[in-house]
């Protein structure tokens, strides 16, 4: 009887629903964050006129500096990594999605403290900000899956 419970708190507890459900919206989040950066990366700004942007708005997108671009980087990729991690059940997730705010926070301080971010960004001054609330709020959440042993 002693081995079969023993064996039986070796099991890991399945994933709750809500993290599923989760995982799923933040990865299809950063599939559409990867194909931007992608875009932005490879065609610039014939993207961004595709994509309907103001000349003001090309010139400022097409004008960040590297460390800028070096953040964005970490919040794509770690936003995607992240979520796939969350949902093959990983502890790292809370890593990357900590990556991932790390990058954001650093491109908040560029739009909003050291350029025109707020009036190149137009009616959607704030999605920055969204962003990097929804990731500070999934670390904790990753980091109590982990903690409860419902991730690895």
């Amino acid at each position: 009887m002693t081995v079969i419970t023993a064996a039986k708190s070796d099991i890991k507890s399945s994933m709750p629903w809500h993290a599923w459900v989760i995982g799923l919206l933040l990865f299809l989040f950063g599939l559409a964050s990867v194909f931007d950066y992608i875009m932005s990366i490879s065609q610039g700004e014939e993207f961004y006129r595709a994509s309907g942007m103001t000349e003001t708005q090309v010139i400022y997108f097409s004008s960040f500096p590297l460390w800028t671009i070096t953040a964005w980087t970490m919040t794509v990729w770690g936003g995607l990594l992240g979520s796939i991690a969350l949902l093959l059940r990983s502890r790292f997730s809370s890593v990357l999605f900590g990556v991932a705010l790390l990058g954001n926070i650093l491109y908040d301080i560029y739009v909003y403290v050291l350029s025109a971010g707020i009036e190149a960004m137009g009616v959607l001054w704030f999605m920055p900000l969204i962003v990097t609330v929804i990731t500070a709020v999934v670390i904790p959440y990753a980091s109590k899956l982990a903690k409860n042993k419902l991730i690895d």
